[in-house]
């Protein structure tokens, strides 16, 4: 007779014994022909034909996520399993290997396909099984299958969390490189006009990407020094930062038109950058209103984790609405004749929006869609050859429009 499993922790160790004692009780199992049908067998905790065939269900509860439901009868034992899942991390991670297991049933005996509602998986095994098979291998599996499969998605947790921190410090250097050739760009200008796309790039490219950034720290690799009310601060600074840039750069690309007595928001460019300038200073206020007025908002009977996810969703489309502008700046004539070709420009900003996206879908299909897309980096490189073919056609249509619009202003003078 094989030894048994040892317990990782001594705090595991009462669950995992309990549970031990319980299986050896429950598989007590013998082959119990149907009453009806001649020759033919089911497993009773299946068909519950009868409730003198069936023993009352034991659960074994370590906590609210990690418990086990030991459903007994003549000839069959079926076992379902809560696995821990502490945050959305973990429940993604269970939900994918767990679906990688059942998808295997066929191979894997004594794994039911679907497991039972409110539980992760479930093993069900019958008198042949029993018959088959060791009885004490098959509860030895189970206390080793309790053991690992907490190991496992941990292990996976810290394999993800870690290579999140090392996308966050790509991007935060691609955030202050793109930065910093933006104002290497613009020092040389002449003019006020300098101050337009240094401090646009310095306010959204900069401090708001680090003030979404600042919240993208998961729970494995924060420090106890950063608590919940010093990221928030940190994330105010950062807005504050981007709210002061921002209007001296909206400042500054005003007074330029007023001096050239040229008109304001003609070209795509200057109309969804002003809502995007409006929409930065309604973000800000809505923040500050949400941070300030926390009381005020439970005494109405709204819920504030909810206007807080309001909040984070709509600054990360804020952040997706002042790339696309930036872009819309890079097909303009004066950054042409700075850096003919902008793919460099454009590449940084793609990974931006792409590492953006997964901090805002911070749950559901979207955040599982796309881990599964950054575990590959194929997907990094179709997305991006395509991305590129699209901002070439882009840019020609933007080309097209100009000379189309600039031929008819000429015209226009002609006939005048």
């Amino acid at each position: 007779m094989t030894q048994p499993v040892p317990p990782r922790t001594s705090a595991h160790k009462p669950y995992l014994d309990a549970i031990r004692a319980t299986l050896q009780a429950a598989f007590c199992i013998e082959n119990f022909e149907s009453q009806v049908v001649e020759r033919h067998n089911k497993p009773e905790v299946e068909v519950k034909s009868s409730k003198q065939l069936l023993l009352n269900p034991v659960t074994i509860s370590r906590n609210q996520n990690e418990r086990i439901l030991i459903e007994g009868s003549v000839n069959s034992v079926r076992i379902s399993i809560g696995v821990k899942q502490a945050d959305d991390l973990e429940k993604i991670l269970c939900k994918r290997l767990m679906r990688f297991m059942m998808q295997r049933a066929d191979d894997f005996h004594i794994l039911r396909r679907k497991p039972i509602p409110e539980y992760d998986i479930s093993f069900l095994i019958t008198n042949f099984h029993a018959e088959t098979m060791y009885k004490h291998r098959l509860v030895d599996f189970i206390i080793y299958f309790l053991e690992e499969i907490d190991k496992e998605i941990s292990e996976m947790k810290l394999a993800v969390s870690s290579r999140a921190r090392i996308m966050r410090t790509v991007a935060t250097i691609v955030s202050i490189s793109l930065v910093l050739l933006f104002v290497i760009l613009c020092i040389q200008e002449d003019g006020i006009f300098k101050f337009h796309p240094s401090l646009m790039a310095v306010s959204y490219l900069g401090f708001m990407f680090q003030a979404i950034n600042i919240f993208s720290v998961d729970n494995t690799s924060r420090s106890s020094s950063i608590s919940k009310r010093k990221q928030i601060l940190i994330h105010s600074l950062f807005q504050v930062g981007s709210i002061i840039c921002s209007i001296i750069a909206f400042t500054a690309i005003y007074l330029r038109k007023e001096q050239g007595n040229k008109s304001h928001f003609t070209s795509w460019h200057g109309l969804i950058g002003l809502t995007v300038f409006i929409w930065s200073l309604l973000q800000s206020t809505g923040g500050l209103l949400l941070t300030i007025l926390q009381r005020y908002i439970r005494s109405l009977g709204l819920t504030h984790a909810k206007l807080r996810i309001y909040h984070a969703t709509s600054g990360v489309l804020l952040f997706t609405m002042s790339c696309f502008v930036i872009v819309l700046g890079l097909a303009s004539n004066w950054f042409k004749t700075k850096m003919p070709d902008g793919k460099i420009i454009y590449s940084g900003i793609f990974y931006l929006l792409t590492s953006k996206t997964i901090v805002g879908a911070s749950s559901g299909m979207a955040t599982e869609i796309i881990n599964h897309m950054k575990s590959f980096p194929s997907g990094y490189l179709v997305a991006y050859l395509i991305s590129l073919n699209f901002y070439q056609h882009f840019v020609d249509f933007l080309e097209e429009e100009e000379a189309r619009t600039t031929c008819s202003r000429c015209i226009a003078e002609f006939d005048a």
